[in-house]
């Protein structure tokens, strides 16, 4: 497990470790308000996935790159992977 890690609007964490195959990491995302995060690994794409109040949990395969998380909501997010 990596994190929690508080990112406030706009904040980038960067570093965050993932699992390799074939586990998938679960990154969990903990938000007062709607809005949504981007997430990175590697030299992938960005993703930009929307978030609700709560606990929000996303299983991805990144294959044990590092992950780099950007809070695109108006409030602190809280940010964790496992």
């Amino acid at each position: 497990m990596a994190g929690p890690f508080r990112l406030a609007p706009q904040e980038v964490q960067y570093n965050i470790p993932t699992w390799h195959w074939p586990h998938n990491t679960t990154v969990i995302v903990d938000a007062a308000v709607n809005g949504s995060v981007e997430m990175k690994a590697g030299g992938s794409p960005p993703e930009t996935t929307s978030i609700n109040p709560g606990n929000n949990q996303f299983s991805r395969s990144f294959g044990g790159v590092l992950l780099a998380v950007k809070n695109l909501s108006p409030a602190d997010i809280t940010v964790s992977t496992h």
